[in-house]
């Protein structure tokens, strides 16, 4: 509240989100959901914004930790919420993926028949991407929901992808790492590491790097 103090921010299978003094790990304050929040949060204006396993998007007041207007989506959501403006994008388990308008709490737009979303969403101007266990990438345009491509890996999408330039940096269980062009959603590039990769990619201006279940860690530059 002063401007001045780091705090975190994170949920637990405890069913409860913390907030902790940065400098010393004292408590704060916990605000208890009602099932396990497996995603991080996203920040909107003062409010953690996040989903979790009861089904309901979450917003919680980074102050006091007082909910300051949950939405029940009915299904839970696995992953972190991308917000742009004051929209929220994300997917939930039954396959549907929304566009929450936080300022007037209404969907804006959801779209249905997606598999399982784990990944959480990467946002570039008016296109979201995301994936998915039905072993596809979409990408949306975040005004309307429209598709306006997808592409189909071998096997589930779990990994978050990374929008870097004009390039989506996707990987996947079926051991592959790709670059996806963000305009039309073809493969550029890929690389077969060979095991199965569940995990979001770090991606720096001259580097990736990412471990796969094989227990290595592969980067790649340039």
């Amino acid at each position: 509240p002063d401007g001045k103090q780091k705090r975190i921010l994170f949920g637990s299978y405890d069913y409860f989100f913390y907030c902790l003094d940065a400098a010393n790990g004292k408590l704060l304050w916990k605000y208890e959901s009602g099932n396990y929040i497996n995603g991080a949060a996203s920040i909107y204006n003062k409010s953690a914004v996040f989903g979790g396993c009861d089904g309901i998007l979450h917003r919680v007041n980074t102050d006091n930790g007082k909910a300051t207007g949950n939405i029940n989506i009915g299904t839970y959501i696995p992953a972190s919420a991308a917000i742009s403006g004051d929209m929220a994008f994300f997917g939930n388990y039954d396959g549907v993926f929304y566009c929450m308008d936080l300022k007037q709490k209404k969907v804006k737009w959801k779209t249905e028949g997606g598999g399982p979303f784990l990944a959480s969403p990467a946002i570039s101007g008016n296109r979201v991407i995301t994936g998915s266990q039905n072993k596809t990438v979409y990408c949306f345009d975040t005004r309307n929901g429209k598709l306006l491509w997808k592409f189909k890996a071998l096997n589930k999408v779990d990994a978050s992808p990374v929008v870097t330039g004009s390039l989506v940096v996707v990987a996947s269980a079926d051991g592959r790492l790709r670059f996806l062009d963000i305009a039309t959603g073809k493969e550029t590039w890929k690389y077969e590491v060979g095991s199965a990769i569940s995990a979001t990619p770090a991606v720096t201006q001259k580097i990736i790097v990412v471990g796969a279940e094989d227990g290595k860690i592969y980067a790649f530059s340039k």
